[in-house]
């Protein structure tokens, strides 16, 4: 067992009393190291430990002779985990195989046959006095869900088996020392072999073992996975913003302003997915102690209520207090907001929000412009959310001070 996959045929034969046979066997061994042990103690160790022999020779021999000793404690050690890990073998698989023939012995009762594949098989000629039932495909269709319905049951019930046959196998390479190659390239170099004298004799102390690593690997896995899916991110804003200046370069006519802002959000918001929306923002940022400063740009796209279309760049610069000792970001974002006219994005206003970026991550603030409303009377607020890069994390508030760097207005392009 342990060498390859079970199949059922495997499970339904084999012969679990050989497993009890050779943990007796083992016992047996390990009884005979302990005796030998005892006895190299009394007649060759002790010549080096009783005095009678002394200088250099003596010392040598006293180090091999208490390694010598070692190995015959080792070896009983080892023996005895090996016996305990197949009598543990012998009650685990006795169970799960006891599972699997009662499966079949259910299956049968339910009028099924199961084949040497493990699967389970209904004679359909007893259906024939049935065939010319108008509900005669229901019951055809209702015998063919329940063969199915055994043969899964059967078939992960030997898998549960094959499971345990691979956990046990294991466990005893590990106990027996030959899970590592370090052993064979000793015996290559003449060290020769060194049995285990920290060998466990318990599987569900090698079944954690194993959990453990298989669940650092998985996390090793899904970081691995992160970094990768972080790297495409941050690769698309770094292509978004190339698209942008490429588009810039191509347009033909107009001022600059103009080309900027329309080419920007067409390449950039393009890119990003941050399209058909209010306003792009690019933003960075550095916090310390408790507080934190930042400078962004913004892309704007506001209608008024004259049907006409204002767009802008505005900058502005930002003073928070937050919950990061140190921490510093690059981030990118899109905004929504209930103004009508682009300049009720100037002035000051008040500032709450939070992030989290560790290389990417999120981030998202709530602003509230001080003392402006709307055409409807409506306060100014705005909500920005996007991703970040860079390190930290922080929940904020605080202000900021936007101005507008350049603005035009055009007639409506929108229905």
């Amino acid at each position: 067992m342990g060498t390859g996959k079970l199949t059922y045929q495997d499970v339904v034969t084999i012969n679990l009393g050989v497993l009890i046979t050779a943990a007796k066997d083992w016992d047996d061994m390990a009884g005979g190291f302990d005796d030998l042990g005892r006895l190299y103690g009394l007649k060759v160790e002790s010549i080096a430990n009783d005095g009678s022999w002394a200088g250099i020779s003596a010392g040598a021999a006293r180090t091999r002779f208490t390694n010598t000793r070692k190995q015959f404690t080792d070896a009983e050690t080892e023996a005895r985990a090996i016996a305990s890990l197949l009598r543990d073998a012998y009650e685990r698989f006795s169970q799960l195989i006891g599972q699997v023939k009662i499966l079949v012995e259910q299956a049968e009762k339910d009028e099924m046959t199961v084949n040497s594949r493990g699967e389970a098989v209904y004679d359909f000629s007893k259906l024939t006095p049935m065939r010319h039932d108008p509900d005669y495909p229901k019951y055809v269709t209702q015998v063919k869900d329940a063969e199915a319905a055994w043969t899964k049951k059967i078939k992960d019930a030997v898998q549960a088996v094959d499971d345990e046959d691979q956990v046990v196998g294991r466990a005893l390479r590990e106990a027996a020392g030959v899970g590592d190659f370090l052993p064979q390239i000793f015996q290559t170099l003449g060290q020769g072999y060194s049995f285990n004298g920290a060998a466990v004799g318990d599987i569900a102390t090698h079944e954690t073992e194993v959990k453990k690593q298989e669940a650092e690997q998985k996390a090793e896995a899904e970081q691995e996975k992160k970094k990768k899916e972080d790297d495409r991110t941050l690769t698309t804003i770094l292509r978004g913003i190339g698209k942008g200046v490429q588009i810039f370069s191509q347009q033909p006519g107009g001022d600059l302003g103009t080309k900027l802002v329309g080419t920007l959000i067409d390449g950039v918001a393009g890119a990003t997915g941050y399209n058909k929306t209010e306003g792009i923002t690019f933003g960075v940022g550095i916090g310390w102690g408790g507080g934190g400063v930042g400078a962004q740009i913004s892309l704007a796209e506001t209608q008024t209520p004259d049907g006409k279309t204002q767009i802008g760049i505005l900058t502005s610069k930002s003073v928070s207090s937050s919950g990061v000792d140190f921490g510093v970001s690059a981030t990118a974002g899109k905004f929504y907001s209930n103004a009508d006219d682009i300049g009720q994005l100037t002035g000051r206003g008040w500032d709450k929000g939070g992030s989290f970026k560790a290389g990417i991550g999120a981030f998202g603030s709530h602003q509230t412009e001080v003392g402006t409303t709307n055409s409807k009377g409506e306060g100014v607020n705005a909500v920005t959310y996007g991703i970040g890069a860079g390190l930290g994390a922080e929940i904020n508030g605080g202000y900021s001070d936007a101005k507008m760097r350049w603005q035009t207005e055009i007639g409506s392009d929108k229905k």
